[in-house]
């Protein structure tokens, strides 16, 4: 088709040129014939150097429509460029603005015209124009230059990427991408690890982290403390096999029989390891450590140490004292039980199946406490109103509320329960079978009970007796004392000894009736103390004059040791006065001729102390205490001493017993010291009045 319309534009070329030809021969008056020929031959050669020209006509026409196609695509760039949200331009020769898209005028906030005249810049500050610089330097190095620059942009900072990248013209085309973005993700990333190393540093785990090239990038103070490390040196970034070879130097590392293996193969887990692994690591100084290594998020791996030295210690022996608390319920005769929260058993012993009748499988599967209390019906008496009552006892064991009594089943058998609300929600059940103990305690407490009786009976008999024997025996008396002052006739020697016989031998027994009536009224309560102010030296002379006469008989000198200023004391002046006999009377019946018996008192704690001290026979120190019961005399000293000769007269063992009772009635105590052959101390304690100068004035008043 093309070479068609090329024929027909030869012709036509041929045609044109023939005729205009023709028409200027003919008016310069050539003939017709002429002037033809003369067109004919213009015309040949028209259409010779047409066909002649047609290659050049071809390269033009494909040259005209490369330089279409060409500005058109030019266009089409242009027209990208001013639709590309990121600032573009380009420089000439001299570095000028000599074009730009609206970005750029916009981020210069000018428009396109204006922009390119004033040649602005991005970037371009009172200390010089940073980006202009770029340009040169891309320029004289021939290759594009990358620079990131912060200029304001719409009143707002921002962070750009400029790059100018050389042209052949000399001049420089450039673009400016806005990174501000990414730097605020930079910045935070940055502030993350910051705050990651903040956090690791106070973990008082060991911690190390190493890169992707296995060199040292972070470690903590623990990491440092754990390993004895030197910080500095761990500052400058050793490597991971470096790190080993020192520990391994400083013998921190487990004996490994191929130590080179082992440091390889913890090398290559820079690159295989892709789940994190944990494992105990025992340092030759007996330290344990729980190892535990994960890939880093960031490349490389990062390392935890944990001692858990004690911790493993604590784990051995919790376990050991579960294993001895399980030991210890299991051999209890004390049933035990636990109720978890969710209501079922979660711990029993033997005994508890043992009591209540439930087999070890059922127990085992942790059975929830209604089906327990279900199983334990026949336990209870309640007929019909089981249901009820069965609700009231799940309530009851898991209401955790502190509870203990005591509970008669079906059986016999009586159990003393309790339950106890444990911290973790858990209720704690025990139960103890006390039928033995009760029935124990019912029979003894009937025989107490006759116990009781039998000596109520005793003491009213003995005071009835006494009563009815003091009667006849004041009697007695009286007549001994009218035949003794001789008012019906006079009496031989015989006759007045026999008298002075029934005379002595009646007060001795009247003493022995009174000290029989005064103990059956202590023992009645009925006994009331007449209490008065007394002068501890004025009660002891007047009992060392009552009794000097029986000891100047036996050869015994009686000494009183006590201050004259002491404060008085409140008592019943009688009945202490009673009772101080009765002790010296003892100091003499068991003291050896010449011997000496002391009456002394002191002050001591908040008490007055009146001691009877004697060079007696002494009581041996098994018998202290029962000396002081009712009826009850001393045997092997008094015994010793009567063989020996010097111990005179004998009593029915109620003299210490009534002292020690008239003591406490005072609220005081009676304590004995002695020993076989070393004689006897025997001090009462009798409490003070509560303020002794309000004693000492009302006695001296």
């Amino acid at each position: 088709m093309e070479g068609e319309t090329l024929a027909w534009g030869i012709a036509f070329i041929a045609i044109v040129v023939g005729g205009a030809s023709f028409i200027w021969q003919r008016r310069r008056g050539a003939s017709l014939e002429a002037a033809l020929a003369m067109a004919a031959k213009r015309a040949a050669e028209a259409a010779e150097l047409a066909s002649e020209n047609r290659d050049l006509n071809q390269r033009l026409a494909a040259g005209a429509r490369a330089i279409e196609a060409a500005r058109t695509a030019a266009d089409q760039l242009v027209q990208a460029f001013d639709n590309l949200p990121l600032p573009v331009w380009r420089r000439r020769a001299d570095l000028a603005i000599q074009d730009c898209n609206p970005a750029y005028c916009a981020a210069l906030e000018g428009d396109r015209d204006t922009v390119i005249r004033e040649s602005r810049t991005l970037g371009k500050t009172a200390q010089g124009d940073s980006v202009r610089a770029l340009a040169e330097l891309a320029r004289a190095a021939r290759t594009p230059q990358t620079e990131s620059v912060h200029v304001v942009i719409a009143g707002t900072r921002r962070l750009l990427e400029v790059t100018e990248a050389p042209l052949a013209d000399g001049g420089t085309i450039g673009i400016a991408v806005d990174v501000t973005d990414r730097e605020e993700l930079e910045r935070e990333h940055e502030r993350h690890l910051a705050a990651h190393r903040e956090v690791l540093e106070h973990l008082s785990t060991a911690i190390a982290i190493y890169g992707a090239d296995s060199r040292l990038q972070f470690f903590n103070s623990a990491f440092v403390r754990q390993w004895k490390f030197d910080a500095t040196w761990l500052a400058t970034g050793p490597g991971f096999a470096e790190v080993l070879e020192d520990l391994r130097a400083r013998r921190l590392l487990p004996e490994y029989v191929d130590f080179q293996a082992f440091k390889q193969s913890r090398v290559r887990l820079f690159t295989s390891l892709l789940e994190p692994v944990e494992e105990l690591v025992y340092i030759p100084d007996g330290t344990t450590l729980r190892t535990h290594i994960s890939p880093h998020p960031l490349g490389g791996l990062m390392f935890a140490y944990e001692d858990v030295t004690d911790s493993l210690a604590l784990e051995r022996s919790y376990n050991t004292l579960i294993a001895v608390q399980r030991a210890t319920l299991d051999n209890l005769y004390e049933g035990v039980a636990v109720v978890g929260s969710d209501g079922r058993l979660k711990l029993t012993n033997p005994a508890y199946g043992r009591i209540w009748g439930l087999p070890t499988d059922f127990l085992s599967g942790e059975p929830h406490i209604a089906e327990v209390v279900e199983r334990t019906r026949a336990y209870y008496n309640v007929g019909a109103e089981w249901p009820s009552f069965r609700d009231r006892m799940i309530a009851r064991l898991t209401d955790r509320e502190p509870r203990k009594g005591r509970a008669t089943r079906t059986d016999g058998s009586i159990l003393d329960f309790a339950m106890v609300p444990l911290p973790d929600g858990a209720v704690l059940l025990s139960y103890v079978d006390v039928t033995d103990s009760v029935r124990v305690e019912q029979a003894l407490r009937m025989r107490n009970d006759a116990l009781e009786a039998a000596d109520r009976l005793k003491s009213e008999f003995i005071s009835n007796i006494s009563y009815e024997l003091r009667t006849p025996l004041n009697t007695i008396i009286g007549f001994t004392e009218i035949l003794s002052q001789q008012y019906f006739g006079k009496l031989n020697a015989r006759q007045r000894e026999y008298c002075r016989g029934i005379a002595a031998s009646s007060e001795q027994l009247l003493t022995v009736i009174n000290d029989i009536l005064d103990l059956a009224s202590i023992e009645a309560g009925r006994m009331a103390l007449e209490r008065s102010l007394i002068r501890p030296r004025a009660l002891l002379d007047q009992v060392a004059h009552l009794m000097q006469e029986s000891a100047r008989a036996q050869s015994l000198n009686i000494t009183v040791d006590c201050p004259k200023d002491l404060a008085a004391i409140e008592a019943d002046e009688r009945r202490l006065k009673q009772a101080l006999c009765n002790l010296v009377s003892n100091a003499i019946k068991f003291s050896p001729d010449g011997g000496a018996i002391q009456l002394l008192c002191d002050f001591e704690d908040g008490h007055a102390l009146i001691s009877v001290r004697d060079t007696g026979v002494g009581i041996r120190p098994e018998d202290h205490e029962r000396v002081m019961q009712s009826f009850e005399r001393g045997r092997a000293a008094g015994e010793d001493a009567r063989r020996d000769g010097y111990v005179r007269g004998s009593g029915v063992g109620l003299g210490l017993a009534l002292t020690k009772r008239i003591v406490e009635l005072h609220g005081g105590r009676l304590t004995i010291d002695s020993a076989p052959n070393l004689g006897t101390t025997v001090t009462c304690f009798l409490p003070l009045m509560s303020n002794e100068q309000d004693a000492r004035r009302t006695v001296d008043a």
